[in-house]
């Protein structure tokens, strides 16, 4: 698995972040990946969030506070972009719109929109099974998709508003 993290990372280091609106241009519906979702703001914006009405929301203001100060979440740079939520999805497209919908579904997912401008946030993504692209890589999603996103997070720390 270690070998796999090593493509995906050198794949996001050769990336641009992208905005909500580019990445849903790029990611074709039938894509399936990763992806990474970055901002400027600070723990505090998250920790002054209000509390969702959807139970399947996340928590901003609940998460930070468990989360903040451990050792192995990844912190904010000095005016950089930093991970705050890694995923996965098997159509990946419309599973980053998801993370910023305020959606009154039963799947789980951060409703960004609900506290949140889009243009807080920026994106970085791995197409699997698509090596012809500049962000894809040639291994099944099938093959990745149970390990990749934890082992991603044990070697460059826990974006704080994962949660498993």
């Amino acid at each position: 698995m270690k070998s796999h993290v090593t493509e995906v990372e050198l794949k996001l280091r050769d990336q641009k972040l992208i905005s909500l609106d580019s990445a849903k241009q790029e990611i074709l519906p039938s894509n399936s990946g990763f992806y990474w979702i970055y901002t400027k703001l600070d723990i505090n914006d998250f920790l002054l969030s209000p509390k969702p009405n959807n139970p399947t929301h996340i928590d901003f203001s609940n998460i930070s506070s468990v989360h903040q100060n451990l050792k192995h979440i990844i912190h904010k740079g000095e005016d950089e972009y930093w991970c705050v939520y890694n995923g996965k999805g098997k159509q990946l497209r419309n599973r980053v719109v998801a993370e910023f919908s305020n959606t009154k579904g039963k799947t789980g997912t951060l409703a960004l929109s609900r506290c949140f401008k889009e243009d807080d946030f920026k994106l970085k993504y791995i197409i699997c099974n698509a090596p012809e692209s500049p962000n894809g890589i040639s291994i099944a999603y099938e093959s990745l998709q149970r390990d990749l996103e934890r082992a991603w997070r044990l070697n460059n720390g826990w974006p704080l508003l994962s949660r498993a």
